[in-house]
């Protein structure tokens, strides 16, 4: 369990970094880019990410512009998306958004020197619009975390966004809707926004 939440932590840690600048045609050339980046950044700030504006500021300039919240908010939301209004959609977004900064937050604030392998670059047919894109990351006296981020291709955009992380076979996206699509159904989606706003973070 203790190994588990380690592996969700990093997870959440690298949440975007994983991510392509926009209108690249090739996301894993540019999900390197912008992971080596938020690596760059963490290094560089080591001794005060244990204040959080430090840390935020690293998450609104490195990894949220790159994350398609709405597109993975509304994955959660699941079958009964077609039920819910436009306001409470937009809620949800908001609140899901908002417990991804926290998610985000408390794992970046942890980074010790942790290493990462980028991914290989391969090349990427023009109907594809899902990509998974692998990475290690490495640690002296611990063993390599693997991870498969899931990048979508938003084809009005252009753009290249992550909307999903596995981890050890776990897609965070997948616990998530299991957790609150059932809430949704049974309860409504104020019971889940509100869920959302009071969950704590993994430690």
């Amino acid at each position: 369990m203790k190994i588990f939440k380690t592996v969700i932590v990093a997870t959440v840690m690298l949440m975007t970094s994983f991510m392509s600048y926009a209108k690249n045609d090739n996301p894993y050339e540019t999900a390197n880019a912008i992971a080596v980046q938020t690596f760059d950044d963490l290094k560089t700030n080591r001794e005060r990410l244990h204040d959080n504006n430090v840390v935020i500021g690293i998450i609104k300039k490195d990894l949220l512009p790159y994350v398609d919240v709405r597109y993975a908010a509304y994955k959660v939301i699941g079958t009964s998306l077609k039920q819910t209004s436009k306001e409470e959609r937009d809620a949800f977004t908001e609140a899901f958004g908002d417990y991804m900064m926290r998610s985000m937050s408390n794992a970046l604030s942890k980074y010790s020197n942790q290493e990462l392998k980028v991914s290989p670059v391969s090349d990427v047919p023009a109907d594809t619009t899902i990509v998974s894109v692998k990475y290690t990351v490495t640690q002296n006296g611990a063993p390599d975390i693997n991870f498969v981020v899931k990048m979508r291709l938003n084809k009005k955009s252009g753009e290249w966004k992550a909307f999903d992380l596995i981890a050890e076979n776990i897609s965070i996206l997948d616990a998530k809707q299991a957790e609150l699509s059932p809430v949704i159904r049974d309860k409504g989606i104020s019971e889940a926004i509100n869920l959302l706003k009071k969950a704590k973070v993994s430690e």
